[in-house]
């Protein structure tokens, strides 16, 4: 009986050990509005993003990687590299592993795809729990890890039940209540996409999107642990309007090899390097670079030799791309190109007890968000990235 009792009275000390070590650990929140252009807040009144504005951090802009693509640069967030370490080169694309969709479940969900440690997997190996909504490459296996609690991307999901969910997640037990969440939003890139940057319709996503944003806010300040949160608000890439004014027939290019893609970049493998030269090739409104260790973009794909950049605004498609749209555009907004526009940046807010406040920073890459986690949740970052803490650093407290 004596012995119980100081099995129990020992269980009980640690218990309130492991208690005590963890309630001083602090939470981060990670939210994305997808394709949140860095000057879209300026269009209305954005209530909530002024609040955090006001009482955070704001970046004058956050530079994607190349390509502008979501995939690409929701796991660039994630992992704090470039997409040719982090393997991610588009939302589509073909190297020598095989073909890569977002469309695709298998691919998706293959871990062998993902070539970089993301910031929940950097978690979970040091025993933190980790929750993910829709989150590029979450789905995966990656390094043996999944987040403790992970959605499989589904469309349709209401905005709202997003965040109740991640509401209920910080409710559990400390035990198992997660320190790091991160929440995906897939507006008003949508809209954009639909209707162009310009419109009517992404301007209301603006304000639904500082609803959704303020939700989030009145939510966790009703949380015991709200004074413990560190919220990081970002997009992964900006919008252009495009027209059938703007359109490129590659067909008609009589390029000498396999052309692979539309849109702003198209891969291209020459029939033989020994016939061809580059400088032999000058399309109006297209750069054609290098797409093997393209130091420039940080972009490799050692399947293609070549790939073709349209100008900002200006869509490459086939015949039977052209043929299939009846001479009209599927879209009326696009992103993808060349991370140097300005159009294609996007927003980065930070707000909570690690930051400073009314604080401005200039346009810095979204690379360095990475680190950025990693030094709100205590761990040490993955030491083969290219973000740098140093860049970020001058934004907390």
């Amino acid at each position: 009986m004596l012995k119980n009792n100081k099995i129990n009275i020992l269980l009980i000390i640690f218990i309130s050990i492991i208690f005590c070590s963890n309630s001083n650990d602090e939470y981060v929140i990670l939210v994305s509005f997808d394709g949140f252009r860095y000057d879209y807040a300026d269009r209305v009144e954005t209530y909530y993003f002024d609040y955090v504005e006001k009482w955070g951090v704001k970046a004058q802009s956050l530079k994607p990687v190349f390509p502008s693509f979501t995939f690409p640069n929701h796991y660039a967030i994630a992992t704090g590299c470039y997409s040719n370490k982090h393997k991610i080169i588009g939302n589509e694309f073909t190297t020598e592993q095989g073909r890569y969709s977002y469309k695709d479940k298998n691919s998706v969900q293959d871990a062998k795809w993902y070539g970089a440690e993301p910031i929940w997997v950097t978690a979970e190996k040091n025993n933190i729990i980790t929750a993910t909504y829709f989150w590029v490459g979450s789905e995966a296996k990656i390094g043996g890890y999944y987040p403790t609690y992970y959605k499989e991307y589904e469309s349709g999901i209401n905005p709202y039940d997003k965040v109740d969910q991640a509401i209920n997640w910080l409710e559990l037990p400390i035990s198992s209540r997660p320190r790091l969440v991160c929440l995906y939003f897939n507006e008003p890139d949508h809209a954009g996409h639909v209707f162009g940057p310009n419109s009517i319709e992404v301007t209301n996503e603006i304000k639904s999107s500082d609803d959704i944003l303020g939700y989030l806010l009145k939510s966790i300040s009703k949380l015991d642990i709200f004074n413990k949160i560190n919220i990081v608000i970002v997009s992964d890439h900006g919008m252009v309007d495009v027209s059938e004014n703007r359109v490129i027939n590659i067909d008609n290019l009589n390029l000498p090899g396999v052309l692979d893609g539309k849109g702003p970049v198209v891969s291209f493998k020459v029939d033989s390097e020994d016939n061809f030269s580059i400088n032999e090739f000058n399309i109006p409104n297209v750069s054609m670079v290098s797409s093997r260790n393209n130091n420039n973009l940080n972009y490799h794909n050692p399947l293609y030799d070549y790939l073709l950049i349209a100008d900002e605004g200006w869509m490459m498609y086939k015949n039977n791309h052209i043929e299939e749209y009846n001479g009209k555009l599927p879209v009326k907004g696009m992103h993808g190109y060349d991370s140097d526009y300005m159009n294609m940046h996007a927003i980065f807010y930070a707000y909570g007890s690690r930051f400073k406040e009314n604080y401005k920073i200039e346009t810095f890459e979204l690379i360095h968000i990475y680190p950025l986690l990693c030094e709100l949740l205590g761990v040490n970052p993955n030491a083969n990235i290219d973000g740098d803490l140093k860049i970020l650093k001058s934004i907390l407290k």
